[in-house]
């Protein structure tokens, strides 16, 4: 891998901004959609009582509480209500991977129609992909049991308080460790099925557990530089929204916590940028085949031979 792979992904994702602004509006209108019902719940209890100041000029994680033990509380059921759009997120996103990965390998910005029907043309075979997905995270689910089992014998018989918390912190960062990898062979496998029109995702698998493992060290790293990048941004903002922010400064908190989530897409986008410019690389700068998605310009039409009758 070159060295400016990293940056250049920071910059694809920059030059190609598009991408970005398109998910953050979804995100930002499910979110809105997702807590109209509490909101108008929430204001017939609280219209009308002294302490809707404690979470009108401020944010008071009691006055929240209490909210929620309050008989018939507004609050009562909202993880259903918020589980419909989080799916709707997360059908979203998989659509626009397509888009997001042709947009980056190719360095162009495709017009619309371009990019969503790139979009479509890869949204069941990215969808596969989830299923694989989850299908993999099963070893994952039974090494967190593992881990916690340890744990929990560890605290029961270790004499010192903190072994069971520091094996718990030991534990969790192998793990975190172990998901990125696998996320970062399935973020490849999608590279190459966007690159190759591949079709058939459990080749594109294939392909991709071969490519991470000759150039693991570089790929890896790549990925994981951009994840200390974004948890370090991303912790500082969390940190300046809990502590140095008053509670009454409201405005400027929701200010930040849409920086928050730019900076979070924003990352996110890089890791994917960086990974189908290592692709575009890895190839040796060969110039990709047309997809068959993308619709032969009028030039190449002209400069087709005319066959006689």
């Amino acid at each position: 891998m070159k060295p400016k792979t990293f940056l250049q992904g920071a910059w694809l994702v920059w030059h190609r901004q598009r991408v970005v602004w398109l998910i953050y509006v979804v995100t930002l209108l499910l979110a809105f959609l997702s807590t109209r019902g509490v909101a108008g719940r929430t204001a017939d209890v609280l219209n009308h009582s002294a302490e809707s100041v404690r979470l009108v000029h401020g944010f008071d994680v009691g006055a929240l509480i209490e909210l929620g033990e309050i008989p018939d509380s507004p609050l009562a059921g909202q993880s259903a209500m918020f589980a419909a759009p989080a799916i709707l997120m997360l059908i979203f996103l998989i659509f626009v991977a397509g888009g997001a990965l042709a947009t980056y390998y190719r360095d162009e910005s495709l017009p619309f129609g371009q990019f969503f029907e790139a979009c479509g043309e890869h949204f069941w075979r990215f969808l596969r992909l989830v299923i694989y997905f989850a299908i993999a995270m099963i070893p994952v689910g039974i090494l967190i049991g593992i881990a916690s089992a340890v744990e929990h014998h560890i605290d029961e018989t270790a004499v010192s308080p903190l072994s069971a918390f520091r094996f718990s912190v030991a534990a969790g960062i192998v793990i975190l460790l172990i998901v990125m990898a696998i996320r970062l062979w399935f973020d490849m496998a999608q590279v190459i099925a966007v690159a190759e029109e591949e079709r058939a995702m459990h080749r594109a698998l294939r392909h991709a557990a071969r490519l991470l493992w000759n150039n693991f060290i570089s790929l890896y790293w790549t990925y994981l530089r951009i994840s200390i990048v974004a948890m370090a941004g991303f912790g500082a903002a969390l940190y300046l929204w809990m502590i140095v922010l008053k509670p009454e400064a409201t405005r400027l908190a929701f200010f930040l916590g849409q920086l928050m989530i730019l900076w979070w897409i924003s990352t996110r986008l890089w890791q994917r940028a960086s990974q189908a410019k290592w692709y575009w690389e890895y190839r040796g700068s060969e110039v990709p085949v047309k997809p068959t998605w993308s619709a032969p310009s009028p030039v190449e039409d002209a400069a087709a031979p005319v066959t006689p009758a």
